[in-house]
């Protein structure tokens, strides 16, 4: 071929290289949804979303944009009230029914974002992972039985390229008056489900458990699954780091991934007599959801001033077929 028919392409007229998608967390307001709050998008279609009010996760959706998570169609967004549904962070203390933070403040007090770029404790997540970081270090002057302690909270939110949420959480005791304090701590998640009745939780059997229903009796779990047909609320005790969340209407397992620093599992439905109590879960509402808690609840954990602690849960998803 001679030189003349070459054909060149000027680096001007040349096309554009494709746009590489990352992963994005962008802020938005929705005065119908608790006011200002995060999204974390995957170019694939995983999202999230987490409220400043509470640093609290109320969505979170597959590739299909299919929610995972339950929110009650009457929760309320406005402070001191707390949102039912999503991922609630309860710390530090848990009371009786009759208190509005009866699973601690953190969740109905306004976080920070911030960037903790150079935090050993949490090192940036590689590039095709969404993230922001929450800082919670002050609270309500009037909390009960839990004396003005300095402290703070930190939590990093994550969606991974496959969708995966995970949630870690530090909390380190900065008292100058040498006091030692004493705390729990929950992801009070609220998983969606199709239908309650066709809703199993494995990976808890033959463990011992506390019936919050029975005055904290302990028993031993002895089937092979938990099902539902009636109210349940239990802390199973000395879990191991795996439990699964399965819709069978939907062929639908979620997986709750967590560390040894959360040793116990709430499992918990109100049934319909409780739910008619509720001012902000609807009559039938209890039908579409369980909550299944990575928590330190009957261990309670004490910090001395500058001591740590963290706790990481870890939520993935898997559809499967049923084998004839």
């Amino acid at each position: 071929m001679s030189e003349e028919s070459l054909e060149t392409v000027s680096p001007f007229t040349a096309p554009p290289p494709p746009v590489q998608q990352r992963p994005t967390c962008k802020a938005a307001v929705r005065a119908d949804r608790g006011g200002p709050y995060i999204i974390l998008r995957q170019p694939n279609g995983y999202s999230a979303e987490i409220l400043i009010y509470g640093a609290q996760v109320i969505s979170w959706k597959n590739e299909r944009q299919q929610e995972l998570l339950f929110l009650s169609k009457k929760a309320v967004y406005r402070p001191p009230h707390p949102i039912r549904g999503g991922i609630p962070i309860c710390f530090p203390k848990f009371f009786g029914k009759e208190n509005m933070d009866k699973h601690g403040f953190a969740r109905i007090r306004l976080w920070q974002t911030e960037t903790l770029a150079d935090d050993a404790v949490f090192p940036l997540p590689t590039p095709d992972n969404a993230y922001v970081d929450f800082v919670l270090n002050h609270m309500p002057r009037d909390f009960p039985d839990w004396p003005n302690h300095r402290f703070e909270l930190r939590l990093r939110v994550i969606l991974g390229p496959t969708g995966d949420l995970t949630m870690t959480s530090r909390v380190k005791n900065v008292n100058t008056n040498g006091e030692p304090f004493t705390f729990k701590f929950a992801y009070h998640t609220y998983f969606s489900v199709s239908n309650i009745r066709a809703t199993q939780i494995e990976g808890l059997q033959t463990l011992d458990y506390l019936d919050y229903l029975e005055d904290h009796e302990q028993l031993t779990d002895e089937a092979d699954a938990i099902t539902f047909e009636d109210e349940l609320d239990r802390v199973y005790l000395n879990t191991p780091d795996d439990i699964f969340v399965t819709d069978r209407e939907l062929r639908r397992t979620i997986t709750i991934h967590k560390d040894a620093s959360l040793p116990e599992i709430v499992v918990w439905n109100p049934w319909d007599i409780e739910a008619r109590d509720m001012d902000d879960l609807g009559d039938e509402e209890y039908r579409e959801f369980v909550c299944v808690e990575a928590a330190a609840m009957e261990s309670e954990i004490t910090l001395n001033p500058n001591e740590e602690w963290t706790g990481t849960q870890r939520l993935s998803v898997e559809e499967y077929i049923d084998l004839i």
